[in-house]
C-alpha cells in the first residue's frame, strides 16, 4: 500500500479527527494551522511521525492531498491553491459558504483534472449508510416523506444568518442534513426555510439557535431538516431521522444505547459503537487517491449542498419559497 503524504490545515477538533483518521489509513501527515496550533497537536502525536511546518508553501509541497479544516472563510484560497498545484483536494463541509466560491473551486477543479472529496461525514455513520442502502433498494416504497434533525454543541453563538467564519446555521451544521437528504432522494427544486435566534430555553439548555427547511425533491419526495445550536455540551452532536414511505418507516436516533459516550475535553467526545465516520470517511478518500473506485462523495455532492443551504438562507431571510433549477441527479 502506498503511503500517502498529506497536508492537514487546521489544529482544531475537526483536524484532530481527520489526523486521527489519516494516520489510521496509512498516511504521513504535514500540519500547518493559521492559528498557530500545528505545535499543540504534532505534541499530542508525538511518535506517530506527524510534523507541524510553518506556511502553507511548505504544506503542499510534494504532498498527494490537502486535508482543509479550518474556518470557512478560508477554504476557497487554501483550495484554489492546491489546486493549483495539483494538489487532491479534501475539504471539511461547507466547501464554501458563498455559492460562487464554491463553483469557482469545482470549476477550477474540473479544468484541471484535480478531485475534490467534500468531509459530510454524516454519510459515512452506518445508520445513514444503511438507510441510503434501504433507498436506494427501494424498501421504503413510493410517497417518501423524511425528517432529519441535527443538534450540536457550539461554544460560541454563532447563531445569525451569516457569519464569517461559518455562514450560519443555516448554511453550515443545517448542511449534515441537507446532504442527508440530496443523498438519498437527488435534486432538491424547492427550498421553503425559516430562522429562530437567540431561543432562551429552560436551564440548562440555555440560548440556541435553530434552522428549520422544507425541501421538495424533483422525484417528489418531501424532507425536512431541524438544526440547532445549543452552548450546553452533552451530547455534543444529536442525528435522528425518521423516514416512511408506502413500503414502511426507519427510524434512528443517536442517543439511542448503540453510541457510546465518553466524558473529557471541553465538549465531551464521542465513542462509537462500531467504526468512527471519519475513520470510513478517510480511508474512502484516501482508496481514491491511491487509484481505487470513487468515494461516496465528489465536487458536485458539495456544491449541490451549498447551493441548498444558500437557498435556505434566502428562503428564512425573505419568508418565501426559493425555487431552484435542476443541477444533475444525486450520486
Amino acid at each position: 500500500m502506498r503511503q500517502l503524504e498529506t497536508a492537514l490545515i487546521g489544529a482544531g477538533l475537526i483536524a484532530r479527527m481527520h489526523l486521527e483518521a489519516w494516520l489510521a489509513a496509512g498516511a504521513c501527515v504535514r500540519i500547518h494551522s493559521l492559528d498557530g496550533r500545528a505545535e499543540e497537536l504534532v505534541q499530542e502525536f508525538d511518535g506517530f511521525g506527524v510534523k507541524a511546518v510553518g506556511s502553507l508553501d511548505e504544506a503542499l509541497d510534494g504532498v498527494d492531498a490537502v486535508d482543509i479544516c479550518s474556518p470557512t472563510d478560508t477554504h476557497r484560497d487554501i483550495a484554489l491553491t492546491a489546486i493549483a498545484r495539483g494538489v487532491a483536494v479534501v475539504c471539511e463541509k461547507p466547501l464554501a459558504a458563498d455559492v460562487a466560491e464554491a463553483e469557482e473551486i469545482v470549476g477550477a477543479a474540473e479544468k484541471a483534472g484535480v478531485p475534490v472529496y467534500p468531509a459530510h461525514d454524516i454519510r459515512f455513520a452506518p445508520a445513514f449508510a444503511r438507510l441510503h442502502e434501504l433507498v436506494a433498494e427501494g424498501h421504503l416504497g413510493a410517497g417518501t416523506v423524511a425528517r432529519f434533525t441535527v443538534a450540536g454543541y457550539h461554544p460560541r453563538p454563532w447563531t445569525g444568518h451569516a457569519t464569517a467564519e461559518s455562514g450560519g446555521i443555516l448554511t453550515d451544521q443545517m448542511l449534515h442534513g441537507v446532504d442527508i437528504a440530496y443523498w438519498l432522494f437527488g435534486d432538491v427544486v424547492r427550498v421553503h426555510a425559516h430562522y429562530q435566534g437567540e431561543i432562551t430555553a429552560p436551564a440548562p439548555q440555555g440560548t440556541a439557535a435553530v434552522g428549520t427547511v422544507v425541501l421538495t425533491h424533483a422525484g417528489g419526495a418531501l424532507s425536512q431538516v431541524v438544526s440547532r445550536w445549543t452552548p450546553t455540551p452533552q451530547p455534543p452532536i444529536r442525528v435522528t431521522f425518521h423516514v416512511s414511505g408506502t413500503g414502511g418507516t426507519i427510524v434512528h436516533d443517536s442517543e439511542w444505547p448503540q453510541e457510546i459516550q465518553v466524558s473529557g475535553g471541553p465538549a465531551g467526545t464521542f465513542g462509537y459503537y462500531g467504526e468512527s465516520p471519519f475513520t470510513s470517511e478517510i480511508r474512502e478518500f484516501a482508496q481514491a487517491l491511491r487509484g481505487g473506485p470513487q468515494p461516496r462523495l465528489v465536487a458536485h455532492d458539495a456544491l449541490a449542498a451549498v447551493r441548498i443551504t444558500q437557498a435556505a438562507a434566502r428562503s428564512a431571510w425573505t419568508g418565501r419559497a426559493v425555487e431552484l433549477p435542476v443541477k444533475g441527479a444525486a450520486a
